[in-house]
């Protein structure tokens, strides 16, 4: 697995807490616009045809690890995120990329 395939499973796995954790709130109820977003993520990503997944070519002995359609379905998840996701890996890129306070001269 090399760095571009770890940043990917790290990505889902954030994408992943972040949709499902304020799909429901025990004051508010339902989310019906994340609720909209999820669904809207994962249809445009199977009418397309999008699979982050087979495009970062995970397999493991000559085999796909993921189905087709459950990278599809994860992509869409990610999709969800919209702007969220982009702004979330900016800032992560932005932050690495600062020198920490420990190496400061002066």
């Amino acid at each position: 697995m090399d760095i571009n395939q770890l940043l990917l499973v790290a990505f889902l796995v954030e994408s992943l807490i972040q949709t499902i954790k304020p799909l429901y709130d025990r004051s508010k109820g339902w989310n019906k616009d994340a609720f909209i977003a999820l669904i809207a993520g994962v249809g445009i990503c199977y009418l397309l045809k999008v699979n982050l997944f087979m495009m970062a070519d995970l397999t493991l002995v000559g085999d796909a690890v993921i189905n087709q359609y459950v990278g599809i379905v994860l992509t869409g998840i990610i999709a969800s995120r919209g702007s969220n996701l982009a702004h979330d890996a900016l800032k992560f890129v932005q932050n690495a990329s600062l020198p920490s306070v420990g190496s400061a001269v002066g």
